[in-house]
């Protein structure tokens, strides 16, 4: 490239940055008012406080009663498993080598149930983690009057109006 075709280059880059829309007259700038990695990391301390800070009051005794009920349960099989383990370890004599195998079975049983409810618990508080990210971007979302949805409306199934 010649000097004078790089300079005719350069100024038609300079005026085609000019003119786009980029500039700060016309430019609309969004701030959302709630913090998605914010809302995470309150629902990541505890459960239901990313959904306190983004408002939605409802969900809190929803994720506190499912969060303490798996809780529970979690903690209430463990302490089974750990009753027949002892137990089972002390039905092992040298006569009975193998023990009460109900004990065993028992001790499996509540072993399987507390690992499967671990499972549930690590689901839960994940979902709770991505219900508050996205509560967080949903926050400033404008639900108005301008979309109705009527069931059984004027002889018809479904009747949606859109209005702009």
């Amino acid at each position: 490239m010649r000097l004078s075709e790089k300079r005719s280059y350069l100024e038609l880059k300079s005026d085609i940055l000019k003119d786009t829309a980029f500039s700060k007259d016309t430019a609309i700038s969004f701030k959302m008012k709630k913090s998605p990695w914010k809302s995470v990391l309150y629902s990541a301390i505890v459960p239901g406080l990313g959904q306190l800070y983004n408002e939605t009051y409802w969900k809190v005794p929803v994720v506190a009663v499912v969060g303490g009920y798996l809780g529970y349960v979690v903690l209430h099989n463990n302490s089974k498993f750990k009753d027949y383990r002892d137990s089972y370890a002390a039905s092992v004599t040298p006569q009975n080598p193998s023990g009460d195998l109900n004990l065993k079975s028992y001790r499996e049983f509540y072993r399987d149930q507390r690992d499967q409810f671990i499972l549930y618990f690590g689901l839960f508080y994940m979902i709770n983690l991505v219900d508050a990210y996205v509560d967080a971007h949903l926050y400033d979302f404008e639900v108005g009057e301008k979309m109705t949805l009527s069931p059984l409306r004027n002889g018809n199934l479904f009747n949606l109006k859109v209005r702009l």
